[in-house]
């Protein structure tokens, strides 16, 4: 049974400041008006009963924040533009045991006007146990001084959003096979069971070789140098964790391998060349882990993947081949697609129902120099909570500068 909470009113009070004289005729213009927020969520739990929360309005032109509890009703606050937040706990009961939950939620540029009355805050159960999400993809590269495109500095942030200490031996990284801007028939269609993949790439360690501290970042990259010394406007990627090196067939098109820097473990990807991510951004990027009774061998012998599709003319196409991810093996997953280009998902909604971009046209010039950065959802201790709703349309800025970017 799913209770949908719609009854939680909260205040938001936003406490007088002293002004002087001189700024009183600019203050009598403030128009105040009378508000209240709600929270807007799904459950699907047995028992399950809200425990407590508070809601941060933030003002988007002042950067005023103020927190009220939940408990709250009506209040009288500065007409304007607010994002507010919503972090909670919940409860439910699960065989006699109760067990803890964190509910967060978030409403960007929400528009607070006289007639506005009451504003609903989506929420959703934080996913804990996931711990690591992909905090930023810069898939596309740099423009030289002279306007060349420069390759080798892609780079994939990966961050660790729980509270405690994380280990990321075995985090898995990975591209889809399937693009969002060409949708086809495939036989069979695994998408309630896999993702389909052409690269799978494995962070190595013994269990506890890669600590990650709470908030702290793990950069994965192509090639782990400073690429300031060949281009200006590129970045210093010489202090990155781990690169992704391709063993190229191709003797004119070498990979560059930095020994100082270790490589993750190339399970499989489809080129014989180098493997970049993809710089038109149609396609998606996830983590997850392998069980850890299933090797290495085990996966490349037991998870490929055979399909066809219904081309555009009617026929059948020939056989193809590349690898599946079990869904159920899967922590975070980012939706690529140009905003004009996008046709369909390629995950099931529970790991992503939206897409977010580096361009809004399937055009590699208009991507270059830019990366998708996910937002940040409120505030503990100083340390920044990343937004993870599974919906890459309202977590991520799009068509952003990378944060590694001078």
């Amino acid at each position: 049974m799913k209770l949908l909470i719609k009854t939680f009113s909260a205040i938001m009070a936003i406490s007088a400041m002293m002004i002087s004289t001189s700024c009183s005729e600019e203050n009598d213009k403030l128009k105040m008006t009378d508000v209240s927020l709600s929270i807007d969520i799904d459950i699907d739990l047995p028992e399950f009963t809200m425990e407590e929360g508070s809601f941060t309005l933030r003002n988007v032109n002042s950067g005023i924040e103020t927190t009220v509890a939940l408990d709250n009703s009506s209040t009288t606050v500065i007409e304007g533009l607010y994002n507010i937040t919503f972090i909670g706990t919940g409860s439910y009961m699960s065989n006699g045991v109760s067990t803890e939950i964190k509910i967060q939620g978030t409403l960007q540029n929400a528009s607070v006007t006289s007639t506005t009355g009451n504003l609903s805050v989506p929420a959703f159960i934080q996913n804990a146990s996931a711990g690591f999400v992909i905090a930023e993809i810069f898939g596309v590269g740099t423009y030289t001084p002279d306007n060349k495109q420069y390759n080798g500095d892609q780079y994939v942030r990966i961050v660790n959003n729980s509270d405690e200490l994380l280990y990321a031996d075995g985090l898995v990284f990975m591209e889809s096979k399937f693009t969002t801007t060409s949708k086809y028939d495939y036989t069979p269609d695994i998408m309630n069971e896999a993702i389909a993949v052409q690269a799978v790439v494995v962070v190595p360690g013994n269990g506890n070789d890669v600590p990650v501290e709470p908030g702290e970042s793990l950069i994965l990259c192509d090639n782990a140098i400073n690429h300031k010394e060949a281009n200006i406007n590129s970045i210093d990627l010489s202090n990155a964790d781990f690169e992704w090196y391709t063993e190229s067939t191709s003797s004119s098109n070498p990979d560059i391998d930095n020994p100082a820097i270790p490589n993750l473990d190339m399970y499989y990807n489809y080129t014989l060349s180098i493997w970049i991510l993809n710089k038109q951004g149609n396609r998606v990027y996830a983590i997850g882990r392998i069980p850890a009774d299933v090797s290495k061998e085990d996966y490349l012998r037991d998870y490929a993947y055979e399909y066809t599709y219904t081309m555009v003319t009617g026929a059948t196409s020939s056989t193809q081949r590349c690898y599946k991810f079990p869904n159920e093996w899967i922590i975070d997953a980012v939706t690529l697609s140009p905003a004009n280009s996008y046709e369909w998902n390629l995950t099931v909604p529970a790991i992503d129902m939206g897409h977010t971009y580096f361009g809004v046209n399937n055009t590699v010039s208009e991507n270059i120099g830019k990366a998708v950065v996910r937002k940040v959802a409120y505030t503990v201790d100083g340390r920044d909570i990343l937004q993870d709703t599974n919906n890459s349309s309202i977590d991520f800025i799009p068509s952003t500068q990378p944060t590694l970017m001078d």
